[in-house]
This record gives structure tokens, C-alpha cells and sequence, in this order.
């Protein structure tokens, strides 16, 4: 049975490092990674649990199916004493945020557990590949977004969003503590997917991209800087005629809130903010009636509790104190009425135009020529479907350059770029193809400016 009403619930606590009062900055947390991420998550579980506890008892209960819960916490909830974690503790915390997702009692919940900060460093480019003491690391700051209930399922109940753009409240300046990472010493991980029409829909589970369906729903997720008005990651990746638009948008961050230029949700959708910078922490929510309209929360904020947590992993049992994780405390629940998921629109348009080249026993591209809501041309998508390689179902926006090895290691060579038509054609794909079994170098087809233009004119 699908969803047909969702209800929010923000974690609402400072996730920025600590201000000391000389004016310099500590990122608070534990000097042992897995500690400190087996910390952070008992606190998690304590927040969800407390939330939980705190939801109104209904009589009769709610149908099993009926009401999803989104709970979200805000950015930065993952990061430990130096900053971000390396990427082999980044493993760690997402499999013990599964874990604690994948209780029977937590159907009907989706978590956005913050944000989880990973750093790695480039190596050098000759044996042994030691790691380049001279390069930048390239930090990873993404949340995780899980269903409840479905997490020893791999990752059909699960999603990742990157962040793209790094901020100056991401990390200290200057004088982070020992081992601590500094502004100019990281920078984040190179956006997979940049700005252009389609190009945020998700198309495996942990592209990193911001549109997503899970749970039946059409979500859009940007972390902080990527919802700023002036950067709009969402809106300058419009969605395609014919695809989802969105029904519920979020945004969990440290120091934003909710920029009417970058919401993107349908008319009566919903946007959703968890904010943990310091003492301007807060969550809130809008709906976009329009214009969007502030959601007033159900009830008063639930303190999480500020009791010390107990590793269990260490022998004695050491207690953590909650300030040395985060400085103003574990924070408060904030609980907002449930309300109905507004019905799923589309985007309206001209139907895209699909070309279907068998070009040998074992290589087929589906192209996708994509036309705006005025019959204009926009771009081409190309699916590659091969017996030899995987390519996932992705589809690929042009200009195209894949290098690979098929599964008999034979080399695999595929570039496509638009090039000027002829003929009364305002444009070409140009391919030079060059795998087992197949050669070819030119154009593949020809096609018009406008839908209302001839059909294109293909080489097969």
C-alpha cells in the first residue's frame, strides 16, 4: 500500500565546532574514530527513540503503510575530533546506522541521519602509490538517507546525496586541534553530476545525485550551500517532460534555511529544513501552497536526553559526556502533524524522442533526444546495453568519453559529441566506437531543433 500522508520530525541540536572564547574554533568528538562514531550513533538511536516515545498515541492506530515518518537530523551529526572521518571508519558508520534502522520498529520511518564527513588523500602516481604527503585531501560530505525496517536489504531501502560546494563553516580556518583538518587543506569531492537539465535524477542508489524516488515518493535533497539562493543546485538541474516532479524536498545543513529561490517541490509539496548551526539551531517547514507557507510544529520540542553514553565496546565501560561530542547539548525533538503527501504531477512537455542502434550482437545505445516544454532541443542521453559490460541502466548525457575493459578485459572505447547537421538537420551525434566486434567513426544520426522537425535521419 503506498504512503498517503507523511510526517516530519527534526533532531534539532548544534552540530557546528565548538567557539571557544578566544574567538578559535575545536571540532569536538572523540580521538578514536570508531569510538566516536559508536558515541554519535548511541545518541542517534537515544533521539529516535525519544521521538518516537514522543509521537501522540492515535485511537484507533494508524493503518501499517499509511504514514510515513521522516525524521532528519542536521549536518555535520558524523564528523569526529579531526574533522572527518577516513573512509574506512565512513563504512563503519553506515553500517551501524543500518543496523539501528533495520529494527522491525522503525516500518513506517525514514531517517536523513545529518551528515557524514569522509576524507581521503590522493597517492602518489608510481608503485608502491604511497599516499602524496603535497596533495590536497579531497573530503566527502553526503547524507544518508534509509528506510526504516529495510536496511539488511542492501541498498533498496537506502540513498546517498553529496553535497557539492564547501562553505567556510564546513571546516576551521585556523588552530584546529592536533590532527584536526583545515579549510585549505581539504577540498570536496569533485561533483559527479553538474548543473543541466535532468541531471539530478538518481539513477543507482548512491550516484550521489539530489532527486530520488524511494518509498514511492519523489524526493529532493540538498545539504546547506547547495539550497543557498545564489547556488540553487536543484533548480539549475530542471527535471525532464515526462519525469516526477518533486512531492517533498530537504534540506539538512549547519547555518541555511529554507530560500524560496531554490525550492523546488510541485504545488502543495513540501520542503523540510534541520538546521545545527550553534544557537540558531532549528527545524522547519513550509508548504508550497503558493506561496510557500510556514508549518506551525504539532507540540512543544521533546528534550533528548543529556545523560552520559556508554561504550559498550570498551573494557571498562567508558562514559562520554554529551559535551564532548556536541557543546550545547544532545538538542530537541521537534514534531510536526502529520499531512497528506500531495498526488504525484509530472513535468509537462513535448514526449522525448527514443532511437533504438542495434549496432552488433553484443552493443545496442538507446539515445534520448529531449525536448523542452516549447518543442526545443535541449540534449541527448545515451543508454549503453552490452552482453560484455555492465553498464547499470545509466544514461549517459553527451559529450560521451568511456574507456574500459569488457569482461574479457578486451578494451572498450565509446566517444559521442554533437556536432553540427546537414541537410536541413540543425544537429549530429558524432561517435567513434571502438569495441570487440565493432568499428565505427561518423555520425549516427542527424536530427532537427525543434519536435515539429523531421525525424531524424540514422545511419542503421
Amino acid at each position: 500500500m503506498a504512503y498517503t500522508k507523511v510526517q516530519f520530525i527534526g533532531y534539532v541540536l548544534d552540530t557546528a565546532p565548538q567557539l571557544n572564547p578566544n574567538g578559535s574554533e575545536t571540532y569536538l568528538g572523540l580521538n578514536n574514530p570508531q569510538q566516536d562514531i559508536e558515541a554519535r550513533c548511541s545518541l542517534m538511536r537515544r533521539a529516535m527513540e525519544t521521538a518516537r516515545d514522543a509521537l501522540p498515541t492515535q485511537s484507533p492506530p494508524a493503518p501499517t503503510g499509511s504514514t510515513l515518518k521522516v525524521f532528519m537530523a542536521p549536518e555535520f551529526f558524523f564528523r569526529g575530533a579531526a574533522g572527518a572521518y577516513p573512509m574506512d571508519d565512513v563504512q563503519l558508520a553506515i553500517a551501524a546506522l543500518q543496523n539501528i534502522a533495520a529494527d522491525d520498529q522503525w516500518s513506517d520511518w525514514m531517517f536523513v541521519f545529518g551528515t557524514i564527513l569522509g576524507v581521503s588523500s590522493p597517492t602518489l602516481p608510481q608503485a608502491p602509490y604511497d599516499i602524496d604527503p603535497l596533495a590536497t585531501q579531497e573530503v566527502y560530505n553526503f547524507a544518508l538517507v534509509q528506510l526504516g525496517g529495510v536496511a539488511t536489504q542492501g541498498d533498496t531501502g537506502a540513498r546517498v546525496v553529496m553535497k557539492e560546494l564547501k562553505s567556510n563553516i564546513d571546516f576551521i580556518a585556523t588552530n584546529a586541534n592536533p590532527g584536526g583538518l583545515l579549510w585549505g587543506q581539504v577540498e570536496p569531492l569533485q561533483a559527479s553530476i553538474v548543473g543541466g537539465a535532468g541531471r539530478e535524477r538518481q539513477q543507482v542508489n548512491y550516484d550521489g545525485a539530489g532527486i530520488f524516488e524511494l518509498a514511492g515518493i519523489t524526493w529532493g535533497l540538498e545539504v546547506c550551500l547547495d539550497h543557498h539562493p545564489d547556488v540553487r543546485r536543484l533548480q539549475r538541474s530542471p527535471q525532464l517532460p515526462g519525469e516526477n516532479l518533486v512531492q517533498l524536498q530537504l534540506v539538512p545543513s549547519c547555518g541555511m534555511a529554507i530560500s524560496e529561490p531554490s525550492v523546488i517541490v510541485e504545488t502543495g509539496g513540501y520542503i523540510f529544513n534541520c538546521d545545527g548551526y550553534r544557537l540558531t539551531s532549528h527545524a522547519e517547514l513550509q508548504q508550497q501552497v503558493p506561496p510557500l507557507t510556514s508549518v506551525a510544529p504539532l507540540m512543544k520540542d521533546t528534550p533528548v536526553s543529556d545523560a552520559p553514553i556508554a561504550l559498550q565496546s570498551t573494557s571498562p565501560i567508558n562514559d562520554v559526556a554529551i559535551s564532548a561530542l556536541y557543546a550545547h547539548g544532545a538538542g530537541v525533538i521537534r514534531i510536526y502533524s502529520e499531512t497528506p503527501i500531495p498526488a504525484q504531477q509530472t513535468v509537462q512537455g513535448k514526449p522525448p524522442v527514443e532511437l533504438s542502434w542495434q549496432a552488433s550482437v553484443n552493443y545496442r545505445f538507446v539515445f534520448t533526444l529531449i525536448y523542452d516544454t516549447t518543442g526545443n532541443y535541449v540534449n541527448t542521453l545515451v543508454e549503453i546495453i552490452s552482453s560484455k559490460v555492465n553498464f547499470y541502466g545509466h544514461k549517459y548525457y553527451v559529450p560521451l568519453l568511456l574507456q574500459t575493459q569488457d569482461s574479457s578485459k578486451q578494451d572498450v572505447f565509446i566517444q559521442m559529441n554533437l556536432v553540427a547537421g546537414s541537410g536541413g538537420y540543425a544537429g549530429a551525434l558524432w561517435c567513434k566506437i571502438n569495441v570487440p566486434g565493432f568499428i565505427f567513426e561518423g555520425n549516427a544520426f542527424e536530427f532537427s531543433a525543434t519536435s515539429s522537425g523531421p525525424e531524424p535521419l540514422t545511419v542503421w
